[in-house]
């Protein structure tokens, strides 16, 4: 008798055991980004740059869908939308404070704008956890680099990619850490001399005051 419960009690945990297991491995997860926002930087804190800039980004970024998914572990997350088109209008927004004016332009051309800037998203990683997402990140990797009205490049970040730890929800996390990387742009781009002096070069239109300028 004791035999027969002891043998009854050890199936009863394996099948416990198993339902556990299928409860766990056997779920998958879903985030949907579709309705997230993007998420800017404060860039009152920014020095407002009075220029007229140009911001191209490639179609390979504002088509970017497919996320490189990392995870390992107790649970299977997949985060789907478009996060090229949340990279793109993080960056749009956040110039779009930093410069006087800004004409976001589908073929990099120089001559018309006083600054050309180019951004790319290349590509975004994120790595879901167990038990409430411990461990769980996000990594954003891209480029930034500026151009003056001749073609030249006269400024390129050397920040390429930004780690965030998983806060809140997947559709909130996802924009917020694009913005860690883009604000970080902006605070290098507007501090950089190179750039800033570009204003300084801006022809100065005269002043009706009753004289005419030199010739």
């Amino acid at each position: 008798m004791n035999r027969y419960r002891r043998v009854r009690n050890t199936a009863a945990i394996i099948l416990f055991s198993i339902a556990i297991s299928a409860t766990l491995f056997g779920c998958a997860y879903h985030a949907d980004l579709t309705n997230s926002k993007p998420e800017l930087p404060d860039t009152m804190i920014l020095d407002k740059l009075p220029l007229k800039a140009a911001l191209y980004i490639p179609e390979s970024t504002r088509n970017y869908t497919q996320p490189t998914d990392v995870s390992r572990g107790c649970l299977s997350m997949h985060v789907r939308g478009n996060f090229g088109q949340l990279f793109a209008a993080t960056v749009e927004g956040t110039l779009k404070q930093v410069f006087e004016d800004l004409t976001i332009v589908r073929q990099p051309a120089a001559g018309a704008y006083d600054v050309l800037v180019e951004a790319d998203m290349t590509e975004y990683i994120y790595k879901a956890g167990c038990m409430g997402n411990p461990g769980s990140y996000g990594i954003v990797k891209g480029n930034i680099r500026a151009k003056d009205g001749n073609g030249r490049e006269i400024w390129r970040s050397k920040e390429t990619s930004k780690r965030s730890s998983f806060t809140g929800r997947w559709e909130e996390f996802v924009p917020e850490s694009m913005t860690s990387l883009v604000g970080t742009w902006a605070q290098e781009l507007t501090s950089q001399p190179q750039i800033r002096q570009l204003s300084t070069l801006k022809p100065v239109k005269a002043v009706e005051s009753g004289t005419k300028p030199k010739e």
